[in-house]
């Protein structure tokens, strides 16, 4: 019996603390409401399905890969990949990553918006990199692919010793 009074008590505490009201007075159905539909909508605040392609960012690249050609070990290189938001919406970039730490993504923080063009430079660090290297930066941001890849090649021809 005292078992069943426990679990009983146990029960009750746990149903009453999921219906217990914010500490402002509101329930938890007040709170969702308070969320507005703008803030549903924008692809910038949610991962919303009932978006449409056609109503988010586009990154239009003038190109997305680059080649260096050859450079000699320890030399450092860089390039400029230039886009233009041909979408409906500001394009936001959240990150540009790289693969390795020799390759060093530079990206607009601020919201582009449509019709405006940005850039993202990529610097890369040839030491001890010798031979072909292919690289990638994955740039995310708002646009319906969620992602795209700008790749590089660079061949790092090693120092005479």
């Amino acid at each position: 019996m005292n078992r069943t009074s426990f679990l009983l008590a146990s029960c009750l505490f746990f149903f009453a603390c999921n219906n217990a009201s914010k500490t402002d007075g509101s329930s938890e159905a007040e709170s969702a409401s308070q969320i507005t539909q703008e803030q549903i909508n924008n692809p910038s605040t949610a991962d919303n399905p009932q978006i449409a392609d056609s109503d988010l960012a586009i990154m239009s690249f003038k190109t997305t890969e680059h080649d260096f050609g050859d450079i000699v070990e320890n030399q450092n290189v860089e390039t400029t990949f230039e886009f233009t938001n041909t979408g409906k919406v500001d394009l936001m970039i959240s990150n540009c990553q790289a693969a390795c730490g020799c390759t060093v993504p530079d990206w607009p923080r601020e919201p582009i918006a449509p019709g405006k063009s940005g850039k993202i430079k990529v610097a890369f660090n040839s030491s001890g990199r010798g031979g072909v290297n292919n690289k990638i930066v994955t740039v995310y941001a708002n646009i319906p692919e969620k992602q795209v890849e700008l790749k590089f090649r660079v061949n790092v021809r090693n120092l005479p010793k």
